[in-house]
């Protein structure tokens, strides 16, 4: 390789790393649910890692009218639905984004969840604000854990469909909300994300840890939700928004 070329390779890699950080390179899709072919009470795993969950609570049919052109999305009673899925060591990771088509409607729990694993990390509406809350346990989990909330600075509307991601690169907590960002953490949120053997859920708040508890449940309509185990920058956050 002559001198020219050389010079013309380093100076490209260095292009791709200062606009591209590496988390974007690394980070791969950990669950994706978008209900498209799922029946009865189960909800597919599109991500490839076989991470199907189970719908839990009353009614035989959980599906109804999706955000993407028509399309089947989750149909959640805000009384005892929810997507129960088994803990898997996929979820223990330093870094993430959560993201999901909602279409909030009025309940009486003081909070919705879109989806928590228990003592690791969660994404709630809260009812008084009709904000998104992102928080979790990070860092100290061996000797208590350090306990962090962020809320968006703009409001959930209801029954209008929204897209509300939330990421965390091992620092700073964000949301964005249809694509756009909607808060970011002003302190440092020390890493890693606290682990532990809590199932995830989707629609609800279902903890084993004792006291156990089920509360918290969504109610209204869900679409494409996403786990991937990387913060995504504002332009992945909308490009996945904008896929079926």
């Amino acid at each position: 390789m002559n001198n020219r070329k050389f010079v013309f390779l380093r100076s490209g890699l260095f292009f791709l790393f200062l606009f591209f950080p590496i988390s974007v390179f690394s980070g791969s899709l950990v669950l994706e649910y978008k209900f498209t072919s799922d029946n009865g009470s189960i909800a597919s795993d599109t991500s490839g890692n076989d991470l199907n969950g189970d719908i839990e609570g009353g009614g035989t049919w959980h599906f109804a009218a999706g955000v993407a052109g028509g399309g089947r999305g989750l149909k959640l009673n805000g009384i005892d639905n929810f997507i129960l899925v088994s803990d898997n060591p996929i979820f223990d990771f330093n870094q993430y984004t959560v993201m999901a088509w909602i279409k909030l409607k009025p309940s009486a729990w003081d909070r919705q969840e879109v989806m928590e694993k228990a003592g690791s990390f969660w994404v709630n509406i809260r009812k008084n604000t009709r904000k998104v809350r992102v928080g979790g346990f990070f860092g100290g989990c061996r000797n208590g854990a350090s306990y962090f909330i962020l809320d968006s600075n703009k409001v959930v509307p209801d029954n209008t469909w929204t897209h509300v991601a939330a990421t965390y690169d091992g620092a700073i907590l964000r949301i964005y909300i249809n694509g756009v960002l909607s808060g970011k953490s002003s302190v440092l949120v020390p890493g890693p994300v606290c682990v532990n053997t809590e199932p995830l859920a989707i629609g609800a708040k279902h903890r084993t840890i004792p006291p156990p508890e089920d509360a918290a449940f969504f109610n209204g309509g869900m679409d494409t939700v996403r786990i991937f185990d990387a913060a995504l920058p504002g332009w992945r956050i909308k490009q996945e928004m904008l896929k079926n």
